[in-house]
């Protein structure tokens, strides 16, 4: 698996996984309740696509997010747990 780093990686994914899914955007955007113009500007990576509508998009193709840290050399650790709680 390669983490996805941009926004046209993003986009990319999720038209992989419509497309996995046998749907087109009309039927995704259905689905996740927005508009297909805004899903194919999702799918093409533009960087200004609202969060909470591609969670949404995410969603509806049953997928989630996880953060994973990419390790530094020497670099302090990181615990996403307590980040995410909203911890210190």
């Amino acid at each position: 698996m390669r983490p996805i780093q941009t926004s046209k990686a993003f986009g990319s994914a999720v038209r992989r996984a419509r497309k996995d899914q046998g749907l087109s955007q009309v039927e995704l955007a259905a689905r996740a309740a927005v508009g297909r113009p805004w899903l194919s500007e999702l799918e093409t990576g533009k960087r200004t696509a609202e969060l909470g509508r591609a969670l949404s998009v995410l969603s509806a193709l049953d997928l989630a997010i996880t953060f994973v840290p990419v390790p530094v050399p020497d670099g302090p650790t990181v615990d996403l747990g307590q980040i995410i709680e909203g911890g210190s």
